[in-house]
């Protein structure tokens, strides 16, 4: 037993486990920086780049600091043709960032209709939350993009999921006058007088900031005219400190107080 454990220690075993180990680390270093070369050939749109790398040894699903992958960074920046070709290969499509996003909810964000179904197509989860507990249709609603909340929708996107403002894709897009996202939304069903953190409803939202067809709808679907924030502030008090007048004038016809 001495003498075996004398043969495990001697320089030439040293000197080649030194070996192995310098040789491991290496290759965990050439990987990852193939892995970081994936993910900015994904943001540029490299297509024969990403193939080349994939064929290197590139992890498909590898991630940055931020916890980005390629599939994500194709997403955010409209490549369609890399999209598919890393889902071909293998690509989480449920992947999370450092923030909780999912591609779907990068391509979303962006308006990317394409990379969108294809990643639904792929089993993408429709009502993921990140970590602001936002959605994929809160994102595409924020950001004006009607034809994204139609395909989010046609998916079984969740209208009254609340992020953690409590804010509804209502509410947001109320806030922001997208009238046809606001006419989708309500035809789906939304709650058209969810409240958020602060007691604002979509009226109130839309309100406050004078869109006035937006008004029109949401009293057409019911919209409590009377309803109260946490200040005691009704969505006609709220358009007539903003001076909109039409839409005080026409709150109050429905009933306002």
């Amino acid at each position: 037993m001495v003498f075996k454990t004398r043969l495990l220690t001697t320089p030439k075993v040293i000197m080649a486990a030194s070996l192995i180990v310098a040789a491991t680390l290496w290759a965990a270093v050439a990987i990852a920086g193939v892995n970081e070369d994936l993910i900015e050939a994904a943001k540029r749109g490299d297509l024969p780049e990403i193939k080349s790398l994939l064929d290197k040894g590139a992890e498909v699903n590898a991630k940055n600091d931020n916890g980005l992958t390629a599939l994500m960074a194709a997403s955010l920046q409209g490549h369609p043709e890399i999209v598919q070709a890393l889902l071909s290969r293998g690509a989480e499509v449920n992947a999370k960032n450092s923030n909780g996003a999912t591609a779907l909810i990068a391509a979303s964000l962006q308006g990317h209709r394409e990379i969108v179904e294809a990643l639904l197509a792929k089993g993408a989860d429709v009502n993921v939350l990140n970590n602001n507990g936002a959605t994929a249709l809160m994102a595409a609603s924020a950001n004006d993009h009607p034809e994204i909340v139609h395909a989010l929708l046609a998916r079984g996107a969740d209208v009254n999921t609340k992020d953690k403002n409590g804010s509804t894709a209502l509410i947001i897009t109320s806030l922001d006058g997208q009238l046809e996202i606001v006419q989708a939304l309500l035809a789906k069903g939304v709650d058209v007088n969810a409240k958020d953190n602060n007691g604002w409803t979509a009226l109130m939202a839309a309100s406050s900031n004078g869109h006035l067809d937006i008004v029109h709808a949401l009293l057409a679907k019911g919209a409590d005219v009377n309803a109260k924030d946490d200040n005691g502030s009704t969505a006609s008090m709220l358009a007539s400190a903003k001076g909109h007048r039409e839409v005080e004038e026409l709150l109050i016809k429905a009933g306002a107080k």
